[in-house]
């Protein structure tokens, strides 16, 4: 066997361990009924909650689901949020402005909340801690200080309301059809961040990692990106996918590795922050995505259309560009690494590209801004590095950025100086 063959044989080998490893597993929710939200508070323990009043919980990772019993099938049975404090204490929204909470993990439920003649819903929950928490229904927003017994309401400006987020007990964000409103005073008084839309999108998911938000919107979406926890906004992305699809979902483990589900079974993962989307194999698993939950950037949940539950340990599984079982499709281009990473003030970036074409080698910071050109040219096929001097910026995570027409790769890179 000569060396091309051998390097072959073996990097097939290496793909199909990743590919057998790498994936979404199918697990039986139990019900047929759709799934809008999923919440875990480790890796074992997790509830999620969908029409028909259906509540599930996990206590081994999903290896089994168990539908828990509770008053909403007789009051309001379409459930849309689950917050889980602890093993106990879980909060749960619905139609007629339904609240209900469990302080023994489901086997008793109070109802906090109840508006038999009312004709709207209470869909966002979030809690800082057991006591601590805000309600977001339409037109309003509760708020309660010692575990829902008590609820201070507010005027939210908006009717059509999704998920709600505080990072503090003053400063918090909610999600609407188009719209992102921020309070600074524990959700008194809430104020449009107007976030670069241009048109209808609908918000149903927000996403929130050290002061830095992501939205993912519906009609081959655009990804909308915060720095500042919502001062300023950004166009960072836009998800390709036909049909179009709408996004119910997206999470983010950290400032990089996220996740974004939607209509069709579209689902998508990004590892640098959003700037770049990759489809995931879920074998053809065409129910919507709900809700995605992950805690951490390899273990993840995803829940949906007719009591759909997925689930990885891998980070899940991206489509590969294989053809054949012996013949290996390189990209037109890769930006093939950057060494040393992190550095301090200068590093090596080291290209292969396989079609002759005109190239642009760029660098981006998080908030999506361009920073600097390092070269705009025609490249023939071969493999190139050049040496990057970043002594005029300053210190922090950046992103090298290679393209040539619509196509373009992405590396991250750490400047520590």
């Amino acid at each position: 066997m000569n060396n091309l063959n051998l390097f072959s044989s073996i990097f097939i080998f290496f793909l199909t361990i990743c590919t057998a490893e790498a994936q979404w597993i199918q697990q039986n929710s139990g019900t047929n009924q759709n799934l809008y939200d999923v919440e875990f508070i480790n890796e074992k323990t997790g509830w999620a909650v969908g029409d028909g009043g259906v509540v599930v919980k996990t206590t081994n990772a999903g290896t089994n689901w168990v539908n828990l019993p509770n008053p909403s099938p007789s009051l309001s049975p379409n459930l849309w949020s689950v917050e889980p404090i602890d093993s106990n204490i879980i909060y749960i929204t619905s139609g007629k402005d339904l609240i209900i909470k469990t302080t023994n993990g489901g086997i008793n439920w109070d109802i906090l909340n109840y508006c038999a003649d009312c004709n709207s819903a209470m869909i966002g929950i979030f809690f800082l801690n057991k006591d601590t928490g805000w309600f977001l229904g339409a037109n309003k927003v509760f708020r309660t200080f010692d575990g829902g017994q008590t609820l201070d309401s507010f005027y939210a400006p908006w009717f059509t309301n999704f998920e709600i987020y505080f990072k503090d007990v003053n400063t918090g964000i909610f999600s609407g059809d188009g719209r992102v409103f921020k309070t600074t005073d524990g959700g008194m008084n809430w104020f449009d961040t107007n976030v670069p839309t241009g048109r209808f999108y609908m918000f149903r998911k927000i996403s929130v990692v050290n002061n830095k938000v992501w939205l993912v919107a519906s009609g081959d979406p655009p990804v909308f990106y915060s720095n500042d926890f919502c001062e300023t906004w950004n166009i960072i992305d836009t998800i390709e996918c036909y049909p179009p699809a709408v996004m119910y979902s997206v999470a983010f483990a950290d400032e990089l590795t996220g996740w974004a589900g939607g209509s069709y079974g579209w689902l998508f993962r990004t590892t640098n922050g959003g700037y770049s989307w990759i489809k995931e194999e879920t074998s053809g698993d065409q129910r919507f995505w709900g809700s995605i939950y992950c805690t951490s950037d390899s273990i993840v949940w995803g829940v949906g259309g007719a009591g759909k539950i997925q689930h990885t340990t891998t980070s899940g599984q991206t489509i590969v560009n294989i053809k054949t079982q012996n013949t290996y499709i390189a990209d037109e281009f890769e930006l093939t690494s950057v060494y040393p990473n992190p550095f301090n003030n200068q590093t090596k970036v080291n290209l292969s590209i396989d079609l002759n074409a005109v190239y642009k080698l760029e660098v981006f910071n998080l908030a999506g801004k361009k920073t600097d050109e390092i070269f705009n040219k025609f490249l023939i096929r071969g493999t190139y590095e050049t040496t990057y001097n970043a002594g005029n910026l300053s210190s922090g995570i950046y992103f090298f950025k290679i393209s040539s027409g619509n196509k373009y790769k992405v590396k991250k890179f750490v400047l520590i100086k």
